[in-house]
């Protein structure tokens, strides 16, 4: 990842000695040569002159920046003039060469104060003005002798450590440190981290990072930040950083101007590339992965998942080499779970599924959903991580976590009655079918375009037994039942029957017969439900018994069922029959 980064840095063309910020105006002191002060000037906020602002943030210390550019303090003029100062006077200290400027002289902050408040009056509050100097007519960043003391100022950090060694990135001998490390989820103050205990003389021994490296590397950290972080799932978000193990020029232009142009004019390039057409795995509208799964393999990405709390950083899950292959099968089956779970409409449209990996967050996000944080990220995070290696996982594992979710919504009468947990249980499918499609090496699928009721049991790779079609078409026709009673008495006290979804095999061989009646009660029980129950009948008949599954699977197995009741529906009435979607 960090070879990656280094490779990015050097094709944006180096290290960047400025960072981004923002702002509606700015305004520069002037001085002259010999470092003079002459008046105050307000220019126009222009992101294209960030290089000549040379704004730059400091670490931690006092002052804010590295340079004497910083956002004004519009209510103490003289704490900016201060900081400004500081800032000046660092950089001296490194190049004495630099013009001795007014700046330093305390007598004139209420000059210069009194000129700032001048050429600002007028602004509205809300206005954000970045305070620089420019001597001579110059800019900051046009200056050479002052780039030159600020990239002095950034081999200032780490010398406690400094060695001559063995850069662990580039290869080279040079003087390396053993404490710039350019991610803090890397530290030498801890246990564990440092050769030789705390003495962070001998840090460079765990890992030498020479300075260019470290500049290489912090660059393309700043433009992946800036331009390739995307929203995964609610709440989280990830660092896409490519890897071109073939070099720049083997990948095709436009993918490669995609990864290294700015956000605002990727944006542009998209726009024409018609948004309809890409496919969206993750919960990001501005989601890249389609048009990086079309290239060949000559390149990987990195996901980088990190969790920050202040100045700590901390890796959730890192899922190394993807190549663009691999994100194509997985669009595949992203393409795949939105064919089968697509619904009929009553009047012959289709009803869209669209699945991303957020239907996967929300049933392995939280135990309990009114919980106000996540308690089950680990979970999300290692399927995530298995979805992208082909790591097998157990269905077994899986079902318990969608069972929670499920039974939420059966539970709570406002979900319930409103008919959500329906697409609680076509999400869970979802999320059965993805993890099933992306982590086995081979899953049966049978006609993707069913005519019949058995061709339609056997196109999903998750009833793959008799005993799990029958519990899916009990499911199915209890789920009429429940709606011939909705219409027929505005309620379905038949819910109670099924236990808040934790019946056990017994209650469910009882179930059968008792939906049948009800039915042929409500003068329901006709040509479409009799065909649900022979069948379901017929495969529990033919399942070995006792049933060798948990209840979280039975009651898993009859909710697909009441969940995909509007696709039973079009293979068992006819089209003169009326039946709610």
């Amino acid at each position: 990842m960090l070879r990656a980064l280094r490779v990015l840095g050097v094709i944006l063309g180096g290290p960047l000695v400025y960072d981004p910020v923002k702002a509606d105006q700015v305004v520069a002191l002037e001085f002259d040569a010999q470092g003079r002060y002459l008046e105050a000037k307000i220019y126009p906020f222009n992101e294209q002159d960030l290089p000549r602002y040379l704004y730059k943030n400091a670490k931690g210390s006092n002052p804010p920046t590295l340079t004497p550019t910083l956002l004004l303090n519009r209510t103490s003029i003289q704490k900016s003039l201060k900081n400004a100062r500081n800032a000046y006077r660092k950089l001296r200290d490194l190049n004495p060469s630099l013009p001795d400027l007014e700046l330093t002289n305390e007598a004139l902050w209420p000059v210069m104060a009194d000129h700032i408040a001048q050429v600002i009056e007028g602004l509205r509050k809300r206005e954000r003005v970045l305070l620089t100097v420019r001597i001579d007519g110059q800019w900051m960043g046009e200056r050479e002798d002052i780039r030159q003391a600020l990239l002095a100022k950034f081999r200032e950090e780490g010398r406690e450590s400094v060695a001559l060694g063995t850069c662990a990135i580039c290869g080279e001998e040079k003087e390396v440190s053993g404490d710039i490390s350019p991610f803090k989820f890397y530290t030498i103050d801890k246990p564990g981290y440092v050769v030789g205990g705390f003495d962070k003389t001998l840090a460079y021994k765990a890992f030498p990072l020479c300075y260019d490296c470290r500049d290489l590397i912090q660059r393309g950290r700043q433009h992946v930040e800036a331009n390739l972080t995307f929203a995964f799932a609610p709440s989280i978000r990830y660092l896409l950083i490519p890897d071109f193990i073939f070099g720049a020029e083997a990948v095709r232009r436009d993918v490669m101007d995609i990864l290294i142009e700015d956000r605002e004019q990727r944006q542009q390039r998209l726009h024409t590339l018609s948004r309809q057409e890409v496919r969206r795995i993750t919960a990001d509208e501005e989601d890249i992965l389609d048009l990086l799964s079309q290239e060949r393999d000559v390149m990987t990405f990195h996901f980088l998942f990190m969790s920050r709390q202040q100045s700590r950083e901390a890796i959730d899950l890192y899922v190394q080499d993807v190549y663009p292959s691999r994100l194509r099968a997985l669009l595949q089956a992203k393409s795949t779970v939105d064919r089968i779970l697509r619904l009929p409409r009553e009047d012959g449209t289709w009803r869209e599924y669209d699945f991303t990996y957020t239907i996967l967050y929300r049933f392995f996000s939280k135990a309990d959903p009114n919980k106000r944080n996540p308690d089950l990220l680990r979970h999300f995070y290692d399927l995530v991580d298995r979805t992208f290696r082909v790591a097998p996982v157990s269905t077994r594992y899986l079902i318990p976590f969608l069972m929670l979710q499920i039974r939420h919504d059966v539970v709570t009468p406002d979900r319930r009655d409103q008919g959500l947990y329906r697409w609680t249980i076509l999400d869970a499918l979802a999320a059965l079918l993805f993890v099933q499609l992306t982590t086995q090496k081979e899953v049966l699928m049978s006609d993707q375009n069913p005519t019949t009721l058995e061709d339609f049991l056997n196109s999903l790779p998750a009833l793959d037994s008799d005993l799990k079609k029958g519990l899916f078409l009990l499911g199915a026709l209890t789920e009429r039942l429940l709606r011939v009673q909705s219409q027929e008495r505005g309620n379905a006290p038949f819910w109670k029957s099924l236990k808040s979804l934790k019946m056990t095999e017994t209650d469910l061989k009882g179930l059968l017969p008792k939906v049948r009646n009800k039915l042929q009660e409500y003068d329901r029980f006709r040509g479409g439900e009799d065909m649900l129950f022979q069948k379901a009948s017929a495969y529990f008949a033919q399942s070995p018994s006792p049933w060798r599954m948990s209840v979280d699977e039975l009651n898993f197995y009859f909710a697909l069922g009441m969940g995909l009741f509007p696709k039973v529906a079009q293979f068992i009435y006819t089209k003169k029959e009326e039946v709610e979607a």
